[in-house]
């Protein structure tokens, strides 16, 4: 039997393709079919970057005649929308608090919460909410995807590899909406740098590359922070700098994400204007709802000042994003942070990356490679680069020799 109206409409909200959810959506609403529909209708919008009218759709909804479960069906676009594309992530925020407040069962709204808290630079903190709601044995299946998509990109960027992968798994089999496939996936491609396999990493998100927008610009934004980490500067900027664009016109954290690496790559390449204009944008759109990636934000200043012959303001402000990263519990980011540093010419990034302690193949090298820069030592540093190409790695050394794949 085919599904109703309602249903293909999330069935195609759930695959990514935003233009058939909306569009079917819209005909079960004209068919009579009412909260299910709009709630489709509401998120397509979103999604696809058209915050206002997805809010205007959710607003003719009166949460009062709700019972508790459509409540929680409700609430969740809403403060989603009002979290990214509202740009509004505090009123977002105490909302869905307020909800919570009036329900019995809270399982679902923390695992929305969990991700808001990651997004807002608490990754700890998202991962506790998360774990417990992967904890609760009846928790639903939009629950299960906010949380385990939310637990694995956590876990990956605070160096906590070895769940990456199977808490992916559990947001994949859970059927959560397409676009959150692209947070579990991101936690994976981070795992699979920091073990030094940047083949695997690299084939993970070439393998998300899709048709439509804003799927296929996120696909890219993946991708070209793969590429940025092997040294394909050419691909990476262009890839990445098609995505800022297409992102622009939405509310998504990777938005300024594209743009902050955008400036990394193209300060990597020299190229001081269009670091500079690529960093203004970044700096421009940051906030609150992109905290988790201050450091990148900060490895994208330090980039541009290496572009533009700044060697000192380069150190400064890649130590800048380590401590961001060390502050947050970003213990895997600080680590790539500190390598950049020890590349741009700091001397003391090497006792920074031991005293985190983290045992993984990328820190190694990094580890390594810093103390031969530091040493000016050319033997070590011939055989730390050609130990770093063997896993796909290349980094702008100022200080020695370039590491080629």
């Amino acid at each position: 039997m085919p599904p109703s109206p309602a249903g293909a409409a999330a069935d195609a909200l759930g695959r990514g393709d935003l233009a058939a959810a909306e569009d079917l959506a819209r005909a079960a609403l004209r068919a009579g079919e009412s909260l299910p529909a709009r709630l489709t209708l509401a998120q397509a919008l979103a999604w696809q970057g058209r915050g206002r009218d997805a809010d205007a759709v959710l607003a003719e909804v009166d949460p009062g005649t709700l019972a508790e479960a459509d409540l929680v069906a409700w609430a969740l676009p809403r403060a989603a929308n009002q979290f990214w594309m509202l740009d509004e992530p505090e009123r977002a925020t105490a909302f869905l608090r307020a909800t919570r407040a009036r329900l019995q069962s809270a399982t679902t709204v923390d695992a929305l919460l969990s991700t808001f808290a990651m997004n807002a630079g608490s990754p700890q903190r998202a991962l506790d909410l998360a774990e417990a709601v992967l904890r609760t044995p009846d928790a639903e299946d939009r629950a299960i995807g906010w949380a385990a998509s939310t637990a694995a990109l956590s876990a990956a960027r605070m160096g906590r590899f070895a769940p990456v992968d199977s808490l992916a798994m559990r947001a994949s089999a859970a059927g959560h909406p397409g676009l959150l496939r692209f947070t579990s996936a991101f936690g994976q491609t981070t795992a699979l740098t920091m073990a030094g396999e940047l083949d695997r990493a690299e084939s993970l998100a070439r393998q998300l590359a899709a048709p439509a927008q804003p799927s296929s610009a996120i696909a890219q934004v993946l991708l070209g922070e793969v590429l940025l980490t092997r040294g394909e500067l050419d691909e990476a900027v262009s890839l990445l700098w098609e995505a800022a664009t297409a992102l622009s016109v939405t509310g998504y954290s990777w938005g300024p994400l594209a743009w902050m690496l955008s400036a990394q790559a193209l300060g990597r390449q020299g190229r001081a204007v269009d670091a500079a204009k690529a960093l203004a944008r970044a700096e421009s759109r940051h906030g609150l709802k992109s905290m988790l990636f201050a450091p990148e934000l900060a490895l994208a200043r330090a980039w541009t000042c290496s572009a533009r012959r700044d060697p000192v303001g380069a150190v400064a402000a890649a130590r800048d994003a380590a401590r961001a990263a060390a502050r947050g519990g970003q213990s895997a980011v600080a680590v790539r942070a500190l390598h950049d540093a020890a590349c741009l010419g700091d001397n003391r990034a090497g006792e920074s990356i031991a005293a985190l302690e983290m045992d993984c193949t990328f820190a190694g090298l990094a580890l390594e490679h810093a103390r031969a820069l530091a040493g000016r030592d050319d033997t070590r540093l011939e055989s730390v680069a050609k130990r770093l190409a063997a896993f796909g790695i290349s980094r702008t050394s100022p200080g020695g020799p370039r590491p080629t794949r």
